[in-house]
């Protein structure tokens, strides 16, 4: 009897040795896929926001910048999808001018939600800040604007299509080719913020199909600057693949992720709040001079 139970307490701890050194092994393998990742700490934005004006409006440079992105980013539509887009545009147009001061806000016009809406994949052109949580797991882009982006690297594949539902972020999987990020990126809600593909059609998010699907190279190009090389093709919605390579800016002003508004779409504070489902545009009278002290 004794001598069983020696045994037995001799079993449970050779187990419990091999435990610990299977998790010190994965700890030290990690701890070595970790040291072969890139640095991406610190706060990102894209380039055409860099010189930007008052926070919302792009300055001479990033003007510059703009137009070349669009011009690469032209997009051939099927003739069946353009015929949609060309009634989009209609109807859009028709919104707009039953009242021109206050244009809709309506996610079918392709237009913000909101200063409190949350922005959908990609994402990445939108203004404000950028920051990256990169593990040997997954990598994950936080945005100023509240969206958290998750990119599997674990070697997971996507789920199968009848487990998949269009989702704001998509469902993103990458790998490594040394210090390059491939991210794949299917089942993508409509409509996207695509500005340059949208450009013809009047407005900056555009319906595009459930086959939609993008590849992204993403690296650092040096300290300061970082490149995302991006390839946006739909069998349904585009006669042929975008393609378009983009930089993103490191911010130095910056030390910390900012929180977005809390006080969206409130009439006292936000000058452009939605209201009956239109944009309001108000428009608030100077600060009073102080009044000086009384003798």
């Amino acid at each position: 009897m004794i001598r069983r139970a020696v045994l037995i307490l001799a079993a449970l701890l050779l187990a419990g040795c091999v435990q610990v050194a299977q998790a010190q092994t994965s700890s030290k393998a990690r701890d070595e896929a970790f040291a072969k990742l890139p640095d991406w700490s610190g706060l990102w934005e894209f380039d055409i926001w860099t010189d930007e004006l008052d926070g919302q409006q792009m300055g001479p440079k990033g003007m510059v910048r703009a137009k070349i992105y669009a011009a690469e980013m032209q997009a051939t539509f099927t003739t069946a999808w353009q015929t949609k887009l060309d009634q989009l545009k209609k109807t859009a147009k028709a919104a707009d001018a039953s009242d021109v001061d206050n244009p809709p806000a309506f996610e079918e016009f392709g237009r913000f939600g909101g200063c409190g809406w949350t922005p959908g994949f990609p994402a990445t052109m939108l203004p404000g800040t950028y920051e990256w949580r990169v593990t040997p797991e997954e990598a994950t882009l936080i945005s100023l604007l509240g969206s958290v982006r998750h990119i599997y690297t674990d070697g997971r594949p996507h789920p199968p299509k009848d487990e998949l539902w269009p989702m704001s972020q998509g469902d993103s999987i990458g790998h490594w080719e040394g210090d390059t990020l491939v991210v794949d990126t299917v089942s993508i809600r409509s409509p996207v913020y695509f500005p340059g593909i949208a450009r013809g059609v009047g407005v900056p998010f555009i319906p595009m199909s459930n086959e939609l699907h993008t590849v992204e190279r993403i690296r650092m190009v040096n300290h300061d600057q970082m490149q995302i090389e991006f390839t946006v093709e739909d069998p349904i919605a585009l006669a042929k693949p975008v393609h378009v390579t983009f930089n993103w800016n490191r911010v130095k002003d910056i030390n910390r992720m900012e929180q977005n508004a809390d006080d969206c779409d409130d009439p006292s504070t936000d000058r452009n709040p939605i209201v009956d489902g239109r944009y309001q545009t108000i428009v608030k009278p100077p600060l009073a001079k102080p009044a000086e002290p009384a003798k």
